[in-house]
């Protein structure tokens, strides 16, 4: 029955060579087979399992007791470089502090640091008793001073932001998301930078920069502060797109310092209370010596780049804000008004009792949700968490001593109102995408929440619901559906094609496409020939006359060969349905497309990073300077030290 094998390559623990030699390896029964080698010259076989020699050291015990000291201790000094991973024992608890990897100073520092940027930890930490003691107990170490903590944390602030403009000033195009954010009584503007790997199209998004703000956000501070936080990275040049919201200040400022922007959604007619009223162009009173300090002109010199408003919030707007056309017609406004008082009446209770919050629970197996005004799609929510609980609903409203809702007619309308609302929840989640969303996704969706809307028929309460929202994505997004940049953006998409357009659209963008992809050929030739000397051939010896010039024609015969080849490109581009990913797109579409979808179509970024700074703008560090939370918050936010491990 034994097997004559090399002991290094068949023993399953090696270092119990002394007193077992493995026999029988059963991988059915996921069991082995070994000799006892004490027991010779009788031959006693023990099977155990792979996962533990808990039977071998049994027999130890009770045939071998005088060596089963000697073998606990073979044990713990076991051969860590076993090749099967089931060989390595969990350490006892006496154990993990004795096997461990020393830092030296310069790795113990930057784990200090990295542990309370990351944990959003205070500063003042590194030189708290118990943490102190802690380090001395765990690495036999102190940590620095908080001063020296300090230099530490500038030093990988710089490390990050060079690397941050090294990556940068290789690639071409950039898009930036941009807003502002008030916490204690400070206003910041936050600002994050987006764009696509030359070479995968994967999207890499990062936080730029979250800058204190000071007096009034009027247009002209703000467009201040936008270009002087992408000159100091040294991308205004490469910035093809600003995302903002619907704020007043943002886009006077970028229709008065961009003459060019040609994603402009509706005109100020359209513009409404929520989205703010324009200012009035009025003259303001400037100190001329500041003037001469800073420069003259400094402001009337300058351009911002081009600027969209962010699409997740204009349909946010839409849901919200254009949906009250609904009420114009009496009976919708009545039904929806004493539905949604009952809902709220609902969430009312729940948010203010917490005797009710947990009845509520017992009942449903869950809280309701309840409306926010900050987050998006948060009443479609709740009135969803209503609806798939309408059959304990009645037991709700009984023990809270609400009126409950009357069936079937009140109970129809939230399951209407449901349904007419998903597509515009549905996009809004797919627009606030972070990795694979770009500006090309835009149309797409549109043409999918109409066709959605216009495919619900029959509806006996909600239709005036449907024609409110239908006015309101053709007043705020008619601008965009007959933009170039957005039609050439999703034309690019292999997902979408021109499968979204219309027959008539398809036509058209199609040969916008075509005269893209040629001014995209010439900006490169252009570029390529003021790089290099003009080679001409020398003429000096050929009998140049006036009748040659007079019978010299200029040769368009490759220009036309250039258009059929562009021609071609994009339709069998169209038809090929192997291409489903960008990265399948050919060279020549692949340029365009990084051109064209670096740009992101919603600003929820930079609300991610605001969120990141209400984490480490804690109460308990109101007082934080400005400077030391900008380093803070993007440390964390970008993920620097999980990156460069």
């Amino acid at each position: 029955m034994d097997t004559d094998t090399s002991q290094s390559k068949c023993t399953k623990w090696s270092h119990l060579n002394k007193y077992f030699k493995e026999t029988l390896h059963s991988d059915g029964n996921n069991n082995i087979t070994f000799k006892c080698l004490l027991c010779i010259p009788k031959e006693k076989l023990i099977s155990t399992s792979t996962s533990s020699n808990s039977n071998l050291r049994s027999h130890i015990k009770h045939i071998h007791p005088s060596q089963l000291s000697e073998f606990n201790k073979c044990g713990k000094k076991r051969n860590i470089i076993d090749d099967d991973p089931a060989a390595y024992k969990q350490l006892k608890i006496d154990e993990v502090g004795k096997i461990s990897k020393k830092l030296n100073e310069t790795e113990f520092d930057k784990a200090n640091i990295e542990l309370i940027v990351s944990t959003v930890s205070p500063f003042s930490l590194i030189e708290h008793p118990g943490f102190i003691k802690y380090c001395r107990l765990t690495s036999n170490r102190v940590p620095a001073s908080r001063r020296n903590f300090m230099r530490d944390i500038v030093s990988e602030y710089n490390d990050m932001t060079a690397s941050l403009k090294d990556e940068l000033s290789q690639v071409n195009f950039v898009c930036i998301t941009a807003d502002c954010w008030s916490v204690f009584h400070r206003s910041y503007m936050g600002f994050t930078v987006h764009w696509l790997n030359q070479t995968t199209l994967e999207r890499t998004s990062k936080g730029l920069a979250c800058r204190r703000m000071y007096g009034k956000h009027t247009y002209d501070n703000i467009a201040e502060m936008i270009d002087k936080v992408l000159s100091e990275i040294n991308i205004q040049s490469k910035t093809s797109l600003i995302v903002t919201d619907n704020a007043a200040n943002f886009v006077k400022a970028f229709r008065v310092y961009n003459e060019n922007t040609t994603i402009q959604p509706s005109t100020a007619s359209n513009h409404n209370q929520d989205e703010g009223e324009e200012e009035e162009e009025v003259m303001r009173p400037i100190n001329i010596s500041d003037e001469l300090e800073n420069g003259v002109g400094n402001l009337f010199n300058l351009t911002l780049p081009q600027h969209q408003r962010c699409a997740a919030h204009t349909l946010n707007l839409i849901a919200t804000t254009d949906i009250g056309d609904a009420e114009k017609d009496k009976s919708y406004k009545i039904l929806s008004r004493r539905v949604f008082g009952k809902c709220q009446a609902l969430f009312n209770k729940q948010n203010q009792s917490t005797q009710y919050a947990d009845q509520i629970k017992n009942v449903l197996g869950r809280y309701l949700i309840t409306p926010n005004a900050t987050r998006w799609n948060s009443f479609y929510d709740a009135i969803k968490c209503i609806v798939s609980n309408l059959n304990k609903i009645d037991e709700v409203f009984s023990i809270t001593s609400l009126q409950p809702f009357s069936r079937p007619r009140e109970t129809l309308f939230l399951i209407e109102y449901c349904k007419v609302m998903q597509p515009i929840a549905k996009s809004l989640d797919i627009l606030q995408g972070d990795k694979h969303v770009s500006l090309g996704y835009l149309l797409p969706t549109l043409t999918a929440i109409n066709k959605s809307l216009k495919s619900l028929s029959s509806l006996n309460y909600c239709t005036p619901l449907i024609n409110a929202l239908q006015k309101g994505i053709e007043k705020r997004f008619q601008r965009y559906m007959s933009s170039s940049t957005c039609q050439i953006s999703s034309a690019l998409i292999p997902k979408f094609k021109l499968n979204w357009a219309s027959s008539e659209e398809k036509i058209s963008i199609k040969e916008k496409l075509v005269e893209t992809l040629k001014t995209c050929a010439e900006d490169a030739d252009s570029t390529y020939t003021s790089s290099q000397p003009l080679v001409q051939n020398d003429l000096s010896h050929q009998n140049v006359t006036e009748d040659d010039d007079f019978l010299l024609f200029e040769d368009d015969l490759q220009e036309s060969q250039n258009n059929y080849d562009l021609q071609k490109i994009v339709s069998d581009y169209l038809l090929n349905h192997n291409i489903k990913s960008p990265e399948d797109l050919p060279i020549t579409l692949k340029k365009a497309y990084i051109e064209y979808n670096t740009a992101v179509p919603s600003s929820a970024h930079v609300e991610r990073l605001f969120s990141a700074g209400g984490q480490v703008f804690s109460r308990r560090r109101g007082s934080m300077s400005d400077t030391n939370f900008e380093m803070a918050l993007l440390l964390k936010f970008n993920k620097y030290f999980i990156k460069n491990k």
